[in-house]
């Protein structure tokens, strides 16, 4: 329980006001909802938001794609390229993140720089991408393992092309571990900062945001935190209605039969 006091904390603050300099207040005088009301009309919050999303939505389904093709490539190669693969991802995973963004920082010097590009919104879905992808193989491969592979051999005895397999077969059942690791990668993109702050050049996330802003803790990043909080909860309430929903629908059918 200890854990969730600071986050208990957030929420309560996010409803206490903010200071003329946009900070967040500390003494608790009385609840209001300004912040929120106010967090929706600052510039600095909206474009750091958007910024973010357009990260997220061209990082999240490439990252899923490769995760896919290469957790595929696994399934059917020999143990020895398995072994290389599996090692190559989590050596990915265990480096720090502030080597990855230098070395990723290093290469976009000599390669990026030199064709007349700078550090921005490519370099920052590029390297959020470099490092999502091993995290979404972790997430996928487990499922894909566990395929029986009657399953493809009885849709190519019926005639179904190896494309149509894929998309037919395949897909429906990694659907599970793609929508897992389709919320780590969100999760893994949106919250990164080292890695971002050393290849965004001037173009802003809402992590870079936070964390460089000075003296003092603004009023909308706790209000935002508060938001994600609640979302989280949300979340969390939502996926625990539905196992249970299913569960008992599962008890159901097992009774008639």
């Amino acid at each position: 329980m200890l854990i969730y006091i600071p986050l208990i904390f957030l929420i309560i603050l996010s409803f206490n006001g903010s200071s003329s300099r946009g900070n967040i207040l500390l003494n608790i005088s009385g609840l209001t909802n300004s912040n929120y009301i106010d967090l929706f009309k600052n510039d600095e919050f909206i474009n750091s938001l958007l910024n973010t999303l357009l990260v997220v939505v061209v990082v999240v389904p490439i990252s899923i794609i490769i995760a896919i093709l290469t957790c595929f490539g696994m399934w059917h190669s020999r143990v020895f390229i398995k072994q290389v693969t599996k090692y190559m991802y989590n050596t990915n995973i265990a480096i720090p993140d502030i080597i990855t963004g230098i070395s990723l920082s290093l290469l976009f010097t000599i390669v990026w720089l030199p064709l007349g590009l700078e550090f921005g919104y490519a370099t920052v879905v590029i390297s959020h991408i470099s490092f999502c992808v091993p995290y979404a193989i972790v997430a996928i491969y487990p499922k894909m393992i566990s395929m029986n592979v009657n399953l493809i051999n009885a849709s190519n005895d019926l005639g179904a092309s190896n494309i149509r397999t894929f998309f037919k077969i395949i897909i429906p059942y990694l659907t599970p571990s793609i929508i897992s690791a389709s919320i780590i990668v969100t999760a893994m993109s949106f919250d990164d900062f080292v890695i971002t702050s050393l290849v965004n050049g001037n173009f802003n996330t809402i992590s870079s945001s936070i964390y460089q802003s000075a003296k003092g803790i603004k009023a909308w990043i706790v209000t935002f935190g508060a938001i994600m909080v609640f979302a989280f909860i949300v979340g969390s309430i939502a996926i625990a209605m539905h196992k249970i929903v299913k569960n008992k629908r599962a008890k159901k059918y097992a009774k008639k039969i």
